[in-house]
């Protein structure tokens, strides 16, 4: 059965975040067809280097094959199905099943079957048709790994849109480039896949109330620390929102700072004419000041860049940039995976800040995180009974936001104000068109 919606009225049953038959249609509208990141390229540098990972609820290798070329492997023998690779990441020339032996390049190119001639006698079996299976398409935007199964996707920088802009801010702004830091955390949590991507498409609304103890921890910069940035404060934070035809959005707070130039506090002083080398006057505007940036990309990757103060002591202040992905496992269950990045340029010292900010805040098991955990919990288990299950939730915040300047310079649908569910709406809205069958995106989310 298909969620009745109705998005444009800003109402949406709660049996999108319970129900296992609209669950198991996601699995085919939206999971089979979309565009999903897979990995970071830091991640598998060298040749033979892999990694495991899902798209929707197939399990695949990610791999640098001995041409130094990015493949896709379904992790599933051709022979009867057994996993290849059980390992979550490491380094070899071949996969070997484990059943009869079946033994496969990392091209992905059956090269070896156990006593063929005795099996399937004397002219053997097709090696050539029996490579392991492979998605679609598989593309890298920004040192990002992206996979489809849909033969007939559109290109990936096509599926991004305007996203793709502050993609690039976020992660290409450095020019020895980003790297993951460590292995991906992975954990189970008991809610919808969309629940935290809903959270961190732009919702600034719930902040100041989910996070009232980070402000008491001094974890958010105070009017103290304010000072010691600027000469020149201003009554609040500045937030404005973004969103793009493909259920793509973004959020971003500024410091409520007057300043001389771009500041790109939480990042080490000498990296600021770095960052300024590489982005455009406009991503320099986006970027300097930045409190906080979040998004998501449409259907399951989310990502922040967050500055932290007072980390280890006062005046202890960093910066990081996170990943998560949830992993569909059914109506009330996901699978959740944390990357931490950080500019390879960057010394030993930022970094262990650095670290040690996203372990308290946005870590898996950070402050934040906790904080947030028990919202989407709570969401999938009062979604689920006979009568809550066909009652609305109300998305009507964010509607009477301004339109950003004209010459601001940033792509997208962009307004002024975060304390908003317009980011919400955008990405029910591509649901809706993706689980009805709709063949392009309608221009704009309050249209």
């Amino acid at each position: 059965m298909t969620a009745e919606v109705d998005v444009r009225n800003e109402q949406v049953r709660r049996e999108r975040w319970s129900d296992e038959d609209v669950f198991e249609q996601e699995m085919q509208s939206i999971f089979a067809t979309c565009w999903q990141y897979l990995a970071h390229d830091s991640e598998i540098p060298s040749p033979g280097d892999y990694v495991l990972r899902k798209i929707g609820r197939d399990q695949v290798i990610v791999v640098r094959d001995e041409n130094d070329e990015i493949q896709v492997l379904l992790n599933t023998c051709r022979h009867r199905g057994v996993p290849l690779c059980r390992a979550d990441s490491g380094n070899t020339s071949h996969f070997r099943c484990s059943y009869h032996g079946w033994t496969y390049a990392n091209t992905g190119a059956l090269q070896g079957v156990t006593y063929q001639r005795d099996v399937y006698g004397r002219d053997g079996i097709d090696k050539k048709q029996l490579g392991l299976f492979k998605p679609a398409k598989v593309e890298s935007i920004f040192g990002l790994v992206f996979a489809t199964w849909d033969p007939d996707a559109m290109p990936l920088l096509d599926y991004l849109g305007d996203i793709a802009w502050y993609l690039e801010t976020v992660f290409d702004k450095f020019p020895g480039g980003l790297e993951v830091v460590g292995t991906p955390v992975r954990n189970i949590i008991k809610a919808n896949w969309k629940t935290e991507g809903e959270n961190l498409s732009g919702d600034g609304y719930h902040t100041t109330v989910t996070h009232a103890s980070a402000f008491e921890l001094g974890l958010f910069a105070t009017e103290k620390d304010l000072v010691k940035l600027s000469d020149e404060v201003t009554p609040k934070f500045t937030g404005r929102t973004v969103t793009t035809p493909h259920g793509h959005t973004m959020r971003i707070q500024r410091l409520p700072l007057v300043l001389e130039g771009n500041h790109y506090f939480g990042y080490p002083h000498e990296m600021w004419a770095d960052i300024d080398s590489v982005l455009s006057p406009a991503q320099q505007s986006l970027m300097s000041a930045m409190s906080v940036g979040h998004g998501s990309i449409f259907p399951n990757m989310s990502f922040i860049e967050n500055f932290k103060t007072n980390i280890d002591g006062p005046d202890m202040h960093a910066r990081y940039i996170r990943i998560t992905m949830r992993y569909p496992i059914d109506a009330t269950t996901s699978e959740q995976l944390w990357f931490i990045f950080m500019p390879k340029q960057a010394d030993d010292e930022w970094k262990r800040l650095s670290r040690l900010g996203y372990l308290r805040t946005n870590g898996p098991s950070g402050l934040f995180e906790i904080d947030d955990t028990e919202n989407f919990v709570g969401i999938s288990e009062a979604s689920y009974g006979d009568r809550a299950r066909t009652l609305p939730v109300t998305l009507e915040g964010g509607k009477h936001h301004p339109k950003a300047p004209d010459d601001l310079g940033w792509p997208g649908d962009v307004v002024d104000g975060d304390r908003t569910e317009r980011t919400i709406r955008c990405f029910h809205s591509r649901w809706d068109e993706l689980m009805t069958g709709a063949s392009e995106p309608r221009a704009g989310v309050d249209a």
